[in-house]
C-alpha cells in the first residue's frame, strides 16, 4: 500500500484542492476507485484506517480536504469539543461554526463539486502520479463519507435536499456505489420525506447505538435515511456500543475500540467487492451488529 499528496488544479474556483491518495503497492489494475468525503473540520489526512484498508484490497482511496476545513480549524479542533469545559468559549464558538457551517446551503453545493473535480481528475492523476498510470477503473467509482461527508455522499447518491423553497439535484452518475457512515436522518440540511426517493443505485449506511446527533437527535435518527430509501441494493448496520466519532477512528485521549474499526472495513469491503467489482460477496456477520437489507 502506498500513500501520496498532490492539488489537484481546479480552474473554475481559482483555487486547487488538496487530496491524500490510498492505492495498491502491487498489482496491475484496473482499481476500482473510492471517493472520500470527512466530516466536518476534518481533512485528507483523516480516516487513514479505511485508506489503507481499501487500498490493500486492490481499491485506490482519493481523500479531498474540503473547501470549509480551514474556517472550521480555528479557535479549535472540532473534534476537540467534547474535551472542552461545558460553558467554555471556545466551545460555544467551536458549536457556533460548527452549525453555521452545516446549515450553510453554499457548503451543501461545494462538496459535491469536490467530489465531481476527483472524477474530473483522474486522468490528471494518471499522468502526474506514475504509478497510477494506465490502473484506474473509471467505470467503477464508489463514494463514501462520514458525518457531514455521509450528507454528501447521499446527496450524490441521489438524495434531495430543499433549498429556498425547492428540490435540488446534486447526483453524481458516474458513481456505481456510496458508503455513508453516521448519515443524518430527516429534518437536518434540507431533508425531508421525499429527499430519498430518488435513490435507486446501492447504499450502505453504518451507524452505533450510541451515534447521536449534533442537535441532540437520538441514534436512531440515522437510520431514518435507510428506511426512507426505496428498496434495492440497500443496506444498513447498527454497531453496539459505537458512536459518532467511532468511524473517524476515534480522538487523541479516546481512540475507537479496534471491533468497531474491524466491522466498519469488513462491511465496506464486502459492500465494494459486490458493487464495484460485480462479485457475489455477502455482507459479513459482524458480532454485536444488526445488519438489515432491502
Amino acid at each position: 500500500m502506498r500513500v501520496t499528496d498532490r492539488d489537484l488544479p481546479d480552474p473554475h474556483r481559482g483555487r486547487p484542492l488538496p487530496v491524500r491518495i490510498y492505492f495498491p503497492s502491487a498489482g496491475t489494475g484496473p482499481w476500482p476507485v473510492i471517493v472520500f468525503s470527512h466530516g466536518l473540520g476534518g481533512s485528507r489526512l483523516g480516516y487513514s484506517y479505511l485508506g489503507r484498508a481499501w487500498a490493500e484490497n486492490g481499491y485506490v482511496s482519493i481523500h479531498p480536504t474540503h473547501r470549509e476545513t480551514a474556517e472550521l480549524r480555528s479557535p479549535m479542533a472540532i473534534e476537540d469539543i467534547e474535551g472542552a469545559p461545558a460553558g467554555s468559549g471556545e466551545r460555544l464558538q467551536a458549536l457556533g461554526a460548527m452549525k453555521k457551517a452545516i446549515d450553510d446551503p453554499r457548503n451543501w453545493e461545494s462538496r459535491p463539486r469536490d467530489m465531481a473535480l476527483v472524477i474530473d481528475s483522474l486522468q490528471w492523476l494518471q499522468e502526474h502520479v506514475p504509478a497510477l498510470r494506465g490502473h484506474l477503473d473509471a467505470a467503477a467509482v464508489g463514494m463514501a463519507g462520514h458525518s457531514f461527508g455521509a450528507y454528501t455522499t447521499l446527496l450524490l447518491a441521489s438524495a434531495r435536499p430543499r433549498v429556498h423553497g425547492h428540490l435540488r439535484d446534486f447526483s453524481e452518475p458516474r458513481a456505481r456505489a456510496f458508503v455513508a457512515l453516521s448519515p443524518p436522518g430527516n429534518g437536518s440540511r434540507g431533508l425531508g420525506t421525499h429527499s430519498w426517493d430518488a435513490i435507486r443505485r446501492p447504499v450502505l449506511c453504518i451507524t452505533g447505538t450510541r451515534d447521536a446527533g449534533l442537535s441532540g437527535e437520538p441514534p436512531s435518527w440515522r437510520e431514518e435515511s435507510f428506511e426512507s430509501m426505496p428498496a434495492g441494493g440497500k443496506a444498513l448496520a447498527v454497531l453496539e456500543g459505537a458512536e459518532h466519532f467511532t468511524f473517524s477512528g476515534g480522538r487523541p485521549r479516546r481512540p475507537a475500540e479496534p471491533r468497531h474499526l474491524a466491522a466498519v472495513e469488513a462491511l465496506s469491503l464486502a459492500f465494494w467487492s459486490r458493487h464495484l467489482r460485480n462479485e457475489p460477496v455477502p455482507l459479513p456477520r459482524v458480532p454485536g451488529a444488526r445488519v438489515v437489507e432491502k
